[in-house]
Parts: C-alpha cells; sequence; structure tokens
C-alpha cells in the first residue's frame, strides 16, 4: 500500500463494516418487494384425492373415491390501505438501509484516513527520533573526547550520557508506536502500509469555506440524519397502516373447481365463479389496538432520534470545521518556529565549538528543536484528519476522493428515488451553530502591555517633592499578588544581611523594607549603599554570600531621586 487514494478504495473494498451494511440493504429492496406483492393477484391451484365412506339417514353410500382441483385468481379490492401503507413503509426502510451503507462507508473512509495519517504521523517521528539520536550521539562523543583530554568537565561528561539515553528511549518508544499503527491500518485496510507513505493533500475545493455552508451541506447530505428521517418516514407508514385492521377487506375472486364423485354421488360436477369476498374482523382480542400505539410510540421513538442526529452532526460537523482552521493556523506558526529553531540550533552548535556556548545551552536548542518537529508534524496530520471528519460529516468525504465505494455501478444501476416530496412534512433541523473563538494577538498584547506598564508609569510620576510612602500604596495595588510586598510591622534587628544562595533582590527588599515605605523605594536604597553588590551588567543579580548594607528612613528619602531617574 503506498498511497491514500489506493489506501482508501481498498479500505471500501473490503472493510466487513461496508460489506454488512450493503448486504443490509440487498435483504431491504427484498423486503420491500415482497410487500408490495400483496397488492398483486394471488393465484392459487389446489387439488384433492380421497377414499371415504358416507352413511346417511337418507342412503347409505357405502365406500367411494373423489377427487378435485381448485383453480382461483384473488386480487385486492380494498383493506383500509393497510397493504399499500406498509408498502410504503418498506421503501422509506430501504432508503434508510442505503443511507446505512453510504454512512458505513463514510465512515470507513475516514477511519482509513486516520490510519492513514497516523502511520505517517509515527514513519516520521521515527524519523525525527533517529535523527535526534544521531546528534546526541554525536555530542556525546565530542563531549568524550574534550573530557578525556581535560578539555571539558566530568560533569558535562554526566549530562551528555543522559541526554543521550534519553533520545535513545524515545527512538524506542516512536518504532514501538509505528508497529502498532502499522497492526492497525493492516486491520482496517487489509493491506500492510509501505515502508514511507507520503502526506497526502486533501482537495480545497470540497471543503466548505464556511460554517454556515457546512452546517447547511451536513443537514442536507449527512447520511446519519437522512437515515433518521427515512426511518422517520417508515414508522409513519407503519403507523398508518394499523388502521386498516379497523376497516372491512374486499378481494375480487374468480375460482374453478372441477371434482368427480362428490358427497358419494357419482359423476363430475364443474363450477365457476367470479365473487365479490368482503371479510371484517369484529374482535380479535385487543391486539390491533395494541399494535396501533406500538407503532404510534415507535413514531415518536422516531422524530426523537431525528433530533438526536441533528444535534449530534452539527456538534461534530462545528468542531471539525472548527478544527480545521485552529490547526491551519498552528501549522503556519510551527513552520516559524521551526525554521527559528533550526537557525538557532546550528548557531548554538558553532558557538559551542568556540566556547562561546554551555553544552546545557547545545543540548536544549536540539531538544526543542526535536520537540517542534513533532508537534508540526502531528499539527499536519490532525489537519488532514480534521478536514476529513468534515467532508465525513457532510457525507462528502467518498466523493471528494473519488473512491467509488463497495459495488457502486450496481447501486447507481438501481437509480434510487432519493427525493423528498414531503419535506415540509418532516421536522427541520434546528438552526444556529457556536461562533468562531478568534484570538486577536494584538489586542491581547495591547491590553496586557497597558495593563502592565501602568505600573512603570505610576513609578515614574514620582517627582521631587513626593512622599515615598504615598507611592507604596498605589504601587502594591497595581502588582499581582503573588509578588505584593510582605507587610511587616516588627523593628528590624541590625542594619547588615548576608545575601543567600539563589536570593533575589526583591525579596530582600520586601523582607527589610521600613513600616510604611514601598518595596521599590526599599529597592533602590539597598542599590545605592552597596554598589558592589550586584553582578556586572545585572543590577537585580545579587553576588550570594554578600553582606548588604541595610538602609535607614533617610536613606530611602535619598534615594527617591534615584528611583525616580531608574
Amino acid at each position: 500500500m503506498t498511497s491514500y487514494g489506493e489506501a482508501i478504495v481498498t479500505a471500501l473494498a473490503s472493510n466487513p463494516a461496508v460489506t454488512s451494511a450493503y448486504y443490509e440493504f440487498e435483504a431491504s429492496r427484498a423486503s420491500e418487494r415482497a410487500e408490495r406483492g400483496d397488492m398483486l393477484p394471488s393465484v392459487d391451484l389446489a387439488g384433492e384425492y380421497s377414499s371415504q365412506e358416507r352413511q346417511t339417514p337418507i342412503a347409505d353410500f357405502g365406500d367411494y373415491e373423489s377427487d378435485s382441483l381448485r383453480f382461483s385468481i384473488t386480487q385486492l379490492l380494498f383493506d383500509g390501505f393497510q397493504s399499500r401503507d406498509e408498502a410504503r413503509a418498506k421503501r422509506f426502510e430501504k432508503l434508510a438501509r442505503y443511507y446505512d451503507f453510504e454512512a458505513a462507508s463514510q465512515e470507513v473512509a475516514l477511519t482509513a484516513t486516520e490510519a492513514y495519517v497516523n502511520t505517517v504521523l509515527y514513519q516520521q517521528l521515527v524519523q525525527f527520533a533517529e535523527q535526534n539520536y544521531v546528534v546526541h550521539r554525536q555530542v556525546y562523543n565530542k563531549i568524550a573526547e574534550r573530557a578525556a583530554g581535560g578539555v571539558s568537565q566530568r560533569v558535562d561528561l554526566e549530562q551528555a550520557t543522559a541526554r543521550l539515553a534519553l533520545a535513545e528511549s524515545n527512538l524506542l518508544t516512536e518504532v514501538t508506536n509505528l508497529h502498532d499503527t502499522r497492526a492497525e491500518f493492516q486491520r482496517i485496510v487489509g493491506l500492510l502500509p509501505a515502508k514511507t507513505l507520503p502526506l497526502p493533500q486533501m482537495p480545497e475545493s470540497a471543503l466548505p469555506v464556511s460554517r454556515e455552508q457546512a452546517l447547511s451541506l451536513a443537514y442536507e447530505n449527512s447520511p446519519e440524519i437522512n437515515r433518521a428521517i427515512e426511518e422517520l418516514r417508515s414508522s409513519r407508514e407503519s403507523s398508518n397502516a394499523t388502521r386498516g385492521a379497523f376497516s372491512p377487506r374486499f378481494d375480487l375472486r374468480y375460482r374453478n373447481e372441477q371434482a368427480s364423485n362428490t358427497d358419494g354421488i357419482l359423476g363430475d360436477y364443474d363450477l365457476q365463479a367470479v365473487e365479490v369476498v368482503m371479510s371484517y374482523n369484529l374482535y380479535r382480542g385487543g391486539s390491533d389496538s395494541a399494535r396501533r400505539r406500538e407503532a404510534a410510540n415507535r413514531y415518536y421513538s422516531s422524530v426523537e432520534s431525528r433530533k438526536d442526529a441533528c444535534l449530534s452532526v452539527r456538534r461534530e460537523t462545528m468542531i471539525a470545521f472548527n478544527d480545521v482552521d485552529v490547526l491551519r493556523r498552528q501549522v503556519a506558526y510551527l513552520t516559524q518556529q521551526l525554521d527559528a529553531q533550526d537557525k538557532t540550533r546550528r548557531a548554538y552548535n558553532d558557538q559551542f565549538d568556540i566556547g562561546q556556548r554551555s553544552l546545557l545551552d547545545l543540548l536544549d536548542s536540539q531538544n526543542e528543536f526535536f520537540n517542534t518537529q513533532r508537534a508540526l508534524i502531528s499539527a499536519q496530520t490532525q489537519l488532514l484528519a480534521a478536514q476529513a471528519t468534515t467532508l465525513a460529516r457532510i457525507g462528502a468525504l467518498t466523493r471528494a476522493l473519488d473512491a467509488d465505494g463497495f459495488n457502486a455501478d450496481k447501486i447507481a444501476e438501481l437509480e434510487l428515488d432519493l427525493q423528498r416530496k414531503d419535506k415540509e412534512e418532516i421536522p427541520r433541523c434546528p438552526e444556529g451553530f457556536p461562533g468562531a473563538m478568534d484570538i486577536d494577538q494584538e489586542a491581547i498584547f495591547r491590553r496586557l502591555d497597558r495593563e502592565a506598564g501602568s505600573a512603570t508609569e505610576l513609578l515614574n510620576e514620582v517627582s521631587e517633592g513626593d512622599r515615598v510612602s504615598d507611592l507604596s500604596s498605589n504601587v502594591a495595588q497595581m502588582l499581582p499578588a503573588t509578588v505584593q510586598p510582605a507587610e511587616t510591622s516588627e523593628p528590624r534587628q541590625g542594619r547588615t544581611y548576608t545575601v543567600q544562595a539563589n536570593e533575589t533582590l526583591w525579596a530582600i527588599a520586601s523582607r527589610f523594607r521600613l513600616e510604611g515605605e514601598s518595596v521599590p523605594a526599599t529597592l533602590a536604597a539597598i542599590q545605592d549603599l552597596n554598589p558592589g553588590a550586584f553582578n556586572l551588567g545585572d543590577p537585580s543579580s545579587i553576588k550570594a554570600g554578600y553582606t548588604l548594607t541595610l538602609p535607614h528612613a533617610s536613606d530611602l528619602v535619598a534615594s527617591a531621586s534615584h528611583l525616580n531617574a531608574q
């Protein structure tokens, strides 16, 4: 199996779900024909031969032999339209089974599509995992050589070893997943896939261009909805047919009877008659009324089933259509991300060789590139599956792929009447659908940037005569709850403090601020009093172990101008 189209055609021709639905359709055709036969003439021939003994009060006929031959033609004239309604019910049931067959074909085509794209996905993931393993193996070899020569530290070799083991584990996982996917492909399609399958493209012209069009096509062409409608029509006619049991039945009959030695009287007899026969049931134990109630409830059930089909198809169609829209944008973003990360990865590799990048930088860049490769191919295959789902829900997947179903030529010869003259009598599917969940990145950025900038603007508004304590409450209101300064009412003991490992300047300023003063003001004062405490080029990064001189209240006022300048 080497192509997408070949996989779909093979699945439709051999999948048991499709062939089973086809034979159910053929059975319904035979059932319809059998029901229509009740409205055609019935031709019967009956013969008898017997040896009898007859004795009456008048005469003793003794033993004698008799025979008779009876020929009759009976034509139904009227039965309360029961036969007509039952034939109509069978015709609609036949159409329901046809739509069952269509639904099975669409579903198998969709399932085969999912199996195909999953196989493509895991084939690509195995390829990416192999490439990722090779890169990590090359890095490991390079670090091992450097460690042996005393150029790299032992910890770098341990880090490279750990990352190599992870790459090997990822490769093993993807190979296992590919094996399972190939087995699923064989179950659905019937054949094993080729070692490398191309990622196909769904014909864009077949896809709906809007949510309105998608929903309209689904309501019009969905096999699930059409099947539910035909079952509704069938149950309606079956309910109508139960009225016939309360009407008399009239038949037109011709009969010709020839007999000999009838009733012991020797000789031949010949009788011909054309007659109208009427029969009328007066009581059948309440069975007819019970059957009428049964048929009515089955009709009500089919009405609700049709509603459920509409709701399910609407939900599935809207979800699939939205997935197509989202995944298209996601593929575009991931393509940009992959291109940028590939350039970063190559640059980091060159910089690592000349000592400008650490081993961790190099390994992280490769891991990010590998993860983005996985995300991109996953989004691409999900996009194809979402497009196929959309087409399947509107009953157009097999047509879009030019894939003829099982016995397509034979079904085309039947010229099924799929037009409905009673559309106005069938309840419409509900209107309305969820709109698109659009994301305006520019609006989000402007809003959050404006909110974040409000705190900075408030700090910059501090003038020479402003009290820093007045600023404190305003800034605290603008800050997120996770970075609100801790309120402290206890007096500070001592005016020096030794910086702990990984401790931030903000945390220290929050801890040692004076009552009624702001954290930003305290932070600025600490920077002014301890210029040597900060790492070069980063005034917010404090050297661990450094003993800080903590500010007094007078230091805060002196630092207000410094805070404003920042």
